[in-house]
Order: structure tokens, then C-alpha cells, then sequence
């Protein structure tokens, strides 16, 4: 069967398909989903969780302000190409809620919660109050500039290398694309966002695709079965 033959194809241990570049396919995940729940065979749940877990801990994962990048051009999930994409980000928020209605684990709430207000507060368009469609991977000029550091400037917070893989010579031309060990704590992240405000932030295309606004709000609600106080159904119902 079809399905088979392409679960054949995935990365047994870093989750998604093989090889690279790395793209999240989130559709084909959500048809694992619906084979699980008419089946309850745990090798699509398994593959569902690992997928997941890779795209929240590691480099296509903005850990300091949330959201996911569009795809990595290596195989372990650690290089981005740094374009944020509101089609991706609501995709990854319904995956992860659907996931969670089966089997609901804290870490991937608060990657749901963290991601939602990414979206709301950077990808709001003010003319509608509905949202834009993306933000570009570049920042005068330079892919990525915005989201990798230099180890001189985060090396001096406190416990950084309990959360994060820190390496005096970067992962990436030099520079550090965040790869999470642990969950970060507020006060790491907080250090890490006085760094990212002293910069120039990316385009942002505010063009209002409705198909895409449909997109969130759909993901909204998926959010509030598992997240039934955070206000995500009030929010769904306001655009």
C-alpha cells in the first residue's frame, strides 16, 4: 500500500523523510494521524512524535521567540532556510494539538503556546488586524543574521550551555543556530531577546491571504481542545 511504502522512507531516528533538504510535510503527517486513530497502531504515533520532536528542539525551531522556519538543508534538522511562513507555523500548531489530544505531553503545550504568540505578535497586519503571510530570511542582506548569535555575545548567560548546544566555534559559518538541549528558562530566553532587539528584524510581507487566515484559525481551534483556558477559541472567533 501506499502509505506503507512511504513510512519505508522515513528517518527512523531524526523523524520526516530521509535525507535532505528537510521539509516537515506536515500533510502526510496528519494522514498518519488518521491512520492511527482507525487503526491505533503506535508505529504512526511513533512517527508522528519523532517528526515533532526534532521540529521543536532543534535549528528549524526559533527557540528564542517561537515558530518554525520552512524547511533545514541538512539532514538533522539544524540548518534553516530562515523564511517564517504562516502556512508552515499554523500546519505545525494543528499537528502538534492533534498529537496531543492522543497523547498530551507538556513540552509540545508549550511549544503550541510559545508558536501562537509568535504568530500574534509579529505576523499581525494593522491595516485588518488579520495576518501576513511571511517573514523573510534575511536582515540587511545577510541570510540568517537575525536569528544565529556569536559565542562572545551569548556566552556570558548564565547556564546558556544547560539549555543549548554552545560551541566556541559555532555550528554554522561560524555563528550558533540554536539547538535545544532543555527547555529553556524564562530568564535564558529573556537574555537571548534583549540580543535579538538591538537588531534589524526582517521584511515582513503583510499581504492577507485568506485562505491562510482560514489556515490559523482552524489551527486555533485545534489548540483550544487541548488548551481549553488560554483564550485560543475567543481568538479564533475575532477574525
Amino acid at each position: 500500500p501506499i502509505i506503507q511504502n512511504l513510512t519505508n522512507q522515513l528517518d527512523e531516528t531524526k523523524g520526516g523523510f530521509k535525507g535532505a533538504p528537510k521539509f516537515p510535510n506536515f500533510v502526510f503527517f496528519d494522514t498518519l494521524i488518521y491512520f492511527f486513530n482507525r487503526t491505533k497502531n503506535k508505529n504512526y504515533l511513533n512517527h508522528i512524535e519523532k517528526l515533532l520532536r526534532s521540529l521543536c528542539s532543534q535549528g528549524i525551531y526559533d527557540h528564542t521567540e517561537g515558530g518554525i522556519s520552512r524547511y533545514t538543508i541538512d539532514e538533522n534538522w539544524l540548518i534553516p532556510h530562515f523564511e517564517k511562513m504562516l502556512y508552515d507555523n499554523a500546519q505545525f500548531i494543528s499537528l502538534l494539538s492533534k498529537y496531543c489530544l492522543i497523547d498530551k505531553k507538556d513540552y509540545f503545550l508549550k511549544k503550541i503556546t510559545h508558536t501562537i504568540h509568535f504568530i500574534n505578535t509579529n505576523f499581525k497586519n494593522s491595516e485588518n488586524n488579520l495576518l501576513g503571510s511571511a517573514l523573510d530570511a534575511d536582515s540587511d542582506g545577510e541570510e540568517g543574521k537575525y536569528y544565529v548569535f556569536n559565542f562572545d555575545e551569548i556566552k556570558e548567560i548564565e547556564a546558556i550551555d544547560k539549555y543549548f548546544e554552545i560551541k566556541p566555534e559555532g555550528n554554522w559559518e561560524g555563528k550558533i543556530i540554536l539547538r535545544e538541549l532543555k527547555y529553556p528558562s524564562p530568564e535564558v530566553i529573556n537574555e537571548l531577546k534583549k540580543i535579538r532587539q538591538k537588531r534589524k528584524k526582517p521584511y515582513f510581507d503583510s499581504k492577507t491571504q485568506v485562505d491562510l487566515n482560514a489556515l490559523w484559525v482552524i489551527s486555533l481551534l485545534k489548540a483550544h481542545k487541548v488548551l481549553p483556558n488560554l483564550g485560543y477559541l475567543k481568538m479564533a472567533e475575532n477574525f
